[in-house]
């Protein structure tokens, strides 16, 4: 039996400058053991300023796809 795959998580806030998804941090669960408990405090944190959204193994896991449904919640 093979050991699973531990997740990465991707903390992105959108830049409606430059109309894309801009990358703020990267959490490794593989090589910290807090990194998903960090990345769920940094979504909570940095989504109350904006369209924020956490990526787990590059899909979608909290937020938007669409900035524009931040403000439409």
């Amino acid at each position: 039996m093979s050991k699973p795959v531990a997740p990465t998580f991707e903390l992105q806030t959108y830049d409606y400058l430059d109309g894309a998804w801009k990358t703020l941090s990267q959490f490794d669960t593989t090589t910290d053991d807090r990194a998903e408990g960090n990345a769920y405090f940094a979504y909570e944190t940095h989504a109350i300023a904006g369209p924020t959204r956490l990526l787990k193994d590059g899909a979608t896991h909290r937020g938007y796809d669409n900035p524009d449904d931040y403000y439409n919640r």
